[in-house]
């Protein structure tokens, strides 16, 4: 890696002091950054050159605007933004002790169901506090959940609260809403661009981004939670003509199926119904998600771990797939660096 363009000690916004490079990618750089108050944060700064591009302006900007609108314990906080007066324009973020769900996926293929059952749990508790504020993410995947660890308090652990906390990141292509109206947008989605991951992304946006609503998130959280419990994503292929024309001819399939274990009828509704293929018969919110999803987690209990997939092939690493079939213009692999990576 090589040295970052700000020295430690430098400061932006007269605000944050950085202390290290943590991460670079195309677009720009994060550091570890301290505030006046002692608060540690990671500042994302843009890279002069694509300062010059207004659509990567315009997707910077709008993750700061949008992402303050969202307050909520599950959605990772920006704590300030601004534009330096050489135009260096930056957003700082809380910084978090954890991993990315990608990062876990990488390292373990699969999950149990008493490991997933919290994460989606939380990031549906994400979903229903940024849809409240009129907000659609539109690029819900493994990579943008971040597993926080959270030091508790004696009265947190009495209360039964969790060390681990999942947190929604980059709001980078997301869209407001407001009164059930779109808001015009940027040059970014001007001509009805398809925007996201195609590994996760629901059958109208693959159609195009400008037009989804909230229920194209709950069909991309439906498809993690598959992908984290089966070590398999629910399409496959090799690259993204292949995979919008399974997402748009086929219904996606059932755990028994990709797994060859039997599974409580519960889940296989709960993902049924989540990920249908048509959008009007899905779950109208992500509270109406939420109290389902609690209702198999009764059902569910505490259930063992699954032996690995064994339909004929090996869990497959798809995370260079999704970089194959990923169209997001500018996105946080090799674009930006995510600032909640571990470094």
């Amino acid at each position: 890696m090589r040295e970052g363009t700000l020295a430690p000690g430098s400061t932006i916004g007269s605000v944050y002091k950085i202390r290290r490079l943590i991460g670079q990618g195309g677009m720009g750089e994060v550091y570890a950054a301290d505030g006046r108050g002692g608060e540690k944060v990671a500042l994302k700064i843009l890279h002069e050159r694509a300062a010059q591009d207004p659509d990567l302006v315009a997707r910077f900007n709008r993750e700061a605007d949008i992402a303050k609108q969202i307050k909520s314990p599950y959605v990772a906080q920006i704590v300030g933004s601004g534009k330096e007066k050489d135009g260096r324009l930056w957003i700082a973020f809380e910084r978090l002790v954890g991993e990315g769900l990608d990062e876990r996926l990488r390292r373990e293929h699969y999950l149990s169901f008493a490991e997933v059952a919290p994460i989606i749990d939380d990031a549906l508790q994400g979903l229903r506090a940024a849809h409240g504020a009129h907000v659609v993410h539109r690029d819900i995947k493994p990579a943008n959940l971040f597993i926080e660890k959270r030091k508790l308090l004696p009265q947190e652990v009495q209360a039964g609260e969790h060390e681990e906390r999942t947190r929604i990141l980059d709001f980078g292509v997301s869209k407001m809403r407001q009164n059930n109206r779109h808001r015009s947008e940027p040059s970014l989605t001007a001509f009805d661009a398809t925007l996201g991951s195609f590994a996760y992304m629901a059958p109208e946006q693959v159609r195009g981004s400008a037009r989804v609503d909230e229920r194209a998130d709950l069909y991309a959280l439906g498809a993690v939670a598959f992908r984290a419990l089966t070590g398999r994503l629910p399409f496959e292929g090799s690259n993204a003509l292949t995979l919008i024309a399974l997402k748009l001819d086929r219904d996606p399939p059932s755990l028994a199926h990709t797994t060859g274990d039997e599974w409580p009828q519960s889940i296989e509704r709960f993902l049924s119904k989540i990920m249908a293929r048509e959008r009007e018969r899905r779950y109208s919110s992500a509270t109406e998600a939420l109290d389902a999803w609690r209702k198999v987690c009764r059902v569910m209990g505490n259930a063992p771990r699954r032996a690995p997939p064994s339909r004929g092939r090996p869990v497959v690493d798809d995370y260079d797939r999704e970089r194959e079939t990923d169209v997001t213009a500018v996105t946080n692999d090799g674009g930006m660096p995510s600032p909640y990576r571990r470094r």
